[in-house]
């Protein structure tokens, strides 16, 4: 069985993904200028990502992501089913996702 690829939706990273590691930690790890604050606690949320593809293949929302989305979400930032925290995230099959929060941009 093949590792699953995470693709970052308009720039050509590919990164290796597994169930044990959240898409946050694969990226930082393969210095990829994605925003956090709180380093992976579910607690800034600035490392939301929107799904492009593959949602299936991704881990379920617990109830700490549901209510910090939802608390982003009435402050004006991207909500719906496709809206997901990478630290929160891990996926099992081929995605791909856009980083809305880059490193160095506001």
């Amino acid at each position: 069985m093949t590792a699953p690829r995470i693709t970052v939706h308009g720039t050509s990273h590919v990164f290796e993904g597994n169930l044990t590691t959240s898409i946050l930690n694969i990226l930082l790890r393969n210095g990829f200028p994605i925003q956090t604050i709180c380093g992976g606690k579910a607690q800034c949320g600035r490392d939301m990502i929107r799904i492009r593809s593959g949602s299936r293949y991704f881990s379920p929302r617990k109830e700490r992501e549901t209510r910090l989305l939802a608390q982003l979400a009435a402050q004006g930032e991207p909500s719906g089913p496709d809206i997901r925290l990478a630290c929160q995230s891990y996926v099992y099959g081929d995605v791909e996702i856009e980083v809305l929060h880059m490193a160095g941009r506001p």
